[in-house]
């Protein structure tokens, strides 16, 4: 009997841990496409698509360059304006996506960063080097930007 109750115990604890670990997989996942879906719509638009990866009440910063942004909207707005104007090409190298609790996770992804004057084609181009430090939510089986911190490590200036 008591073989049978630590046995129903063992697959209770195991069945439990591995319907966390799948849904954790998913949810890992869904930033991932959150992840690389910035840097497509943040290069080629749409804008509403660009917006619809943060929360309402987001926030974003790039302290070098002084920018603090506090609103989805306010987000969408400047990302619409440098559209207009650069010529931008982000690439992640990598991502390391780890649950904080329930619904929210941490994320730290590398990128390089080009970027171009759209209206003068000879004006020095600019690399970046730096760090998206994030904190996801997941809402409606969404994984959404709360936060973004973009850390820049390295900027040059090309000719």
């Amino acid at each position: 009997m008591k073989q049978l109750t630590l046995s129903i115990i063992a697959l209770f604890i195991l069945t439990a841990c591995k319907t966390t670990h799948t849904v954790n997989d998913s949810h890992i996942k869904l930033c991932e496409k959150t992840i690389h879906d910035y840097i497509q719509y943040r290069d080629l638009g749409p804008i509403e698509q660009y917006q619809a990866l943060f929360t309402a009440d987001a926030t974003f910063s790039v302290p070098k360059l002084n920018i603090a942004l506090n609103t989805s909207e306010a987000i969408a707005n400047r990302a619409k304006k440098a559209l207009m104007t650069k010529k931008s090409i982000h690439m992640i190298t990598s991502t390391n996506i780890k649950l904080l609790s329930q619904n929210t996770y941490s994320n730290v992804s590398h990128f390089v960063l080009h970027l171009s004057d759209k209206n003068t084609p000879n004006a020095k181009r600019k690399i970046f080097n730096g760090r998206y430090v994030d904190t996801l939510v997941i809402q409606n089986d969404q994984c959404l930007i709360k936060t973004r911190n973009v850390l820049i490590d390295r900027m040059d200036t090309l000719p």
